[in-house]
């Protein structure tokens, strides 16, 4: 009966211990799935940080979700126990009845030989009796073994088993235990943001009744007209003077016409495709070039940005968005001359364009070797002589005089356009533009071949240079003497 219950009872074990190390696993799989529930409830928080009631919520029971999760220790006393009961106990008890059986067997065949030892055969019964006597006294000791691992095993099972049991059990209750007291002191702000929710609800279908009105109203109204946006402002926080969907006109072969989204800001002309494209830059700088309404295409509301380097024809969908448009191009660059009077413009060659050009490359050599495109105050500035001003020696001279080829600073320059053109032609190498052929003639000359002429005879006619502090009496008499 005890054999017959242990087998059961080994069963039932082996199974328990399969199962409660299936539930193990998935509590493993349960406090990952967890963890990544409660990462998603923190990254919709950070996504939220302008709502602070939402962002509020969401961290406060994302920090309790994961502490509950580090009260959810991996609980094995359980599997433990009964795996010791099962793998020790019971493996010891089946082999000691194993070693019972073979001694049993042992003996039975010790009695058979001694029955049937013959009497008139002395030394067989003497032998066959001493064989009995040492298998019983054998017999007898393990059949105490076997007994005692019996006794062991049924008073093991029970304790063994219940501890196992009252430890899982207690594990539980501290596991439960510390989440209700978690959750008891979340309450308070549970039982608060409730409130406030049932007064969102209200809140919200208060708006949702005055939406419904206010758009039944305006289904009301005729939409037949353009009430697209036309303003402008060159004075916008955000740098963008205006924006909105135009047609352009590509520069294939196809002319084909595409909407895009345009804005003018930071004195440049742009357009995207879609909402997060990179920008793509149609006028670099909007003081080079003009704008104006082309009514010679077939297609209506159209003008055209002119720049040094290309021309971009646009379309608008009414005559007061094109309107519009073109005040706001031409208000863009009053505003840019207005608030950067002093800043160089880039001044594109196209070298193509003429023939005169292209013999400004063999003509000024390596006094030129920016190439193509490079800014005229760059390369006019890049001639000896020409870092300071002809007459009186300012640094960063900004202004020309292009009949006599030398560099001036704004004062001499002053002095210079006071005497008349037939005496002096002033142009600003950053305000002004250029011709090809002008700008060999400064790339030729410069500061220090021309002062090399005029002032020759100076030492020996005692003359002395005026310098940048000299009194514009002292910078007129320098002038007029080159003259």
């Amino acid at each position: 009966e005890v054999e017959t219950d242990v087998v059961e009872i080994e069963a039932k074990l082996d199974k328990l211990v399969k199962l409660c190390s299936g539930m193990l696993e998935a509590g493993k799989v349960y406090i990952t799935t967890n963890k990544h529930f409660v990462s998603g409830v923190r990254d919709l928080s950070q996504q939220c940080r302008k709502d602070q009631m939402i962002s509020e919520c969401l961290d406060k029971f994302g920090d309790s979700l994961q502490e509950m999760m580090n009260y959810h220790m991996v609980r094995g006393c359980l599997l433990l126990s009964l795996w010791v009961l099962v793998a020790f106990d019971v493996r010891k008890f089946k082999e000691t009845k194993k070693q019972f059986d073979k001694v049993r067997e042992d003996m039975e065949i010790s009695l058979v030989k001694n029955a049937q030892a013959p009497r008139h055969k002395p030394h067989e019964v003497e032998e066959a009796t001493g064989t009995l006597s040492i298998t019983r006294k054998c017999f007898r000791h393990l059949a105490l073994d076997y007994v005692l691992q019996i006794n062991v095993l049924q008073a093991k099972k029970k304790f063994e088993i219940l501890d196992a049991m009252l430890s899982f059990m207690h594990a539980q209750f501290t596991f439960f235990q510390q989440g209700y007291s978690l959750l008891h002191e979340l309450d308070p702000y549970m039982k608060k943001l409730a409130t406030e929710l049932d007064q969102l609800v209200i809140d919200s279908a208060v708006e949702k009744r005055e939406m419904e009105h206010k758009h039944a109203l305006i289904q009301q109204r005729d939409f037949s007209y353009d009430d697209s946006k036309v303003e402008f402002n060159v004075d916008a926080p955000n740098g963008v003077v205006m924006e909105g969907y135009l047609f352009k006109r590509a520069s294939n072969a196809f002319k084909t016409w595409n909407r895009r989204w345009f804005s003018i800001q930071n004195s440049q002309l742009v357009y995207q495709k879609k909402l997060k494209d990179v920008l793509t830059v149609v006028v670099e700088d909007l003081r080079l070039c003009t704008v104006k309404p082309c009514e010679d295409i077939e297609r209506r509301f159209c003008f055209e940005v002119v720049s040094p380097t290309k021309s971009c024809m646009l379309q608008a969908d009414s005559e007061k968005l094109r309107q519009a448009w073109i005040q706001a191009v031409q208000a863009s660059i009053a505003s840019a001359y207005r608030e950067s009077p002093d800043c160089f413009y880039i001044e594109r060659l196209d070298r193509t364009a003429s023939p005169s050009t292209s013999s400004i490359d063999s003509a000024t050599d390596s006094r030129e070797r920016g190439g193509k495109g490079e800014p005229i105050l760059q390369r006019v500035q890049s001639i000896p002589g020409n870092e300071q001003c002809c007459d009186c020696g300012q640094p960063d001279p900004r202004w020309a005089s292009i009949n006599l080829g030398i560099l001036l600073c704004i004062e001499c320059s002053g002095i210079h356009r006071s005497l008349g053109v037939h005496c002096s032609k002033v142009r600003s190498l950053t305000l002004d533009s250029w011709e090809p052929e002008l700008l060999k003639l400064m790339c030729e000359l410069g500061n220090s071949t021309m002062n090399q002429i005029y002032e020759a005879q100076c030492e020996e006619l005692g003359l002395k240079k005026p310098t940048a502090g000299s009194s514009r009496e002292n910078l007129n008499f320098k002038t007029l003497f080159e003259v």
